[in-house]
């Protein structure tokens, strides 16, 4: 059987098990001569597990690569063209097939997520695993129609609606996000003054934080201190892609990793102190507001007044130099 570019390559099913290994070498003859030429498709670290209705498909993505299971081919290979770049593998398997290709979203982040087509066009994303928000954050922004995703807490992590985009249909820059009019609802703007003081411990028992937090490396990663499902539940909001660091110290579990965007003290955009020592910031890419200082009512306040609140997640960390910072960040909430 002759196949050029772009066509699936049938290869017998490697297990038959709910979770096979992706082959690592295929062999492709051209069309246009007699020569035979191999793409290798890396393998994946986790299993690949086969999905088992048509309207899903099994997204996995580890730094740049990018893998799809799919009953469904043409639901496979359209959200292929949504979340990766080049041109992508497609593998015909006996039960549906799968596409490998280059992730076009942020590199360096590691994740695995379901996603379930309607038949009206709408989509779930759910993730599996350990995946981190801003991975689901960044395939929402990939595959979502611009100004239709929306996003809720689930029992492993966010999960996202909205309508599928179509591939080439053109993605939302920050450039015309910026275009598009104010991000911030008129009149949103924070009141100054007469916040009560609630800082330090008295923040962290506030908001109800089980786990301890404490800015390494110049504040771009974190420590996070506690009982293991507490660090991995605060893990998946803070810490970009894979924590670097996971172990048990006697009678407590200890992460650190690198913290998202969203939360860092230094970002583009940033403006502030205002006169409650807040600093607040809007990444249009992201689409998040973030809002940051001691008071932990001010913070409250100032991220309330540019992110959705039933998005907004709020850490205290300790800085050993400055003390406790109180950090909100949330979904932007459009005018």
């Amino acid at each position: 059987m002759k196949l050029g570019c772009g066509f699936g390559i049938m290869e017998p099913e490697l297990n038959r098990g709910v979770s096979e290994e992706v082959p690592t070498r295929i062999e492709m003859p051209c069309m246009e001569s007699d020569r035979k030429y191999q793409v290798n498709i890396p393998k994946s670290k986790s299993g690949l597990k086969r999905p088992v209705d048509e309207r899903h498909a099994l997204l996995r993505i580890e730094k740049d690569n990018a893998w799809i299971r799919s009953l469904n081919r043409q639901l496979a290979e359209t959200l292929s063209a949504l979340v990766t770049r080049g041109d992508p593998v497609t593998v015909a398997k006996t039960s549906g097939v799968l596409v490998w290709g280059t992730y076009a979203g942020e590199p360096e982040q590691t994740g695995t997520i379901i996603l379930d087509h309607k038949p009206d066009g709408r989509f779930k994303l759910v993730p599996l695993d350990i995946t981190p928000n801003s991975l689901l954050t960044d395939v929402a922004h990939l595959v979502g129609r611009d100004g239709s995703v929306t996003s809720e807490e689930g029992k492993h992590g966010l999960i996202f609606r909205g309508e599928l985009r179509s591939p080439g249909e053109p993605i939302e820059t920050e450039a015309t996000a910026q275009e598009q009019g104010p991000e911030v609802a008129p009149g949103a703007e924070a009141p100054t003054g007469g916040f009560e003081k609630i800082t330090g411990a008295d923040a962290i028992a506030a908001i109800g934080q089980k786990v301890t937090l404490e800015f390494i490396d110049r504040g771009v990663k974190v420590r996070i201190r506690g009982k293991q499902v507490d660090c991995e539940k605060t893990a998946k909001h803070i810490v970009k892609g894979r924590p670097t660091l996971a172990s048990q110290q006697g009678g407590k579990y200890m992460i650190e990793g690198n913290l998202n965007k969203p939360f860092l003290r230094k970002g583009a955009n940033q403006q502030g102190p205002d006169a409650n020592g807040v600093y607040t910031r809007l990444d249009a890419l992201e689409r998040t507001f973030t809002a940051f200082g001691e008071n932990l009512t001010a913070v409250h306040a100032a991220c309330l007044a540019g992110c959705r609140e039933d998005t907004m997640f709020t850490i205290v960390v300790n800085d050993r130099s400055a003390g406790h910072c109180v950090i909100s960040s949330g979904r932007r909430r459009l005018a």
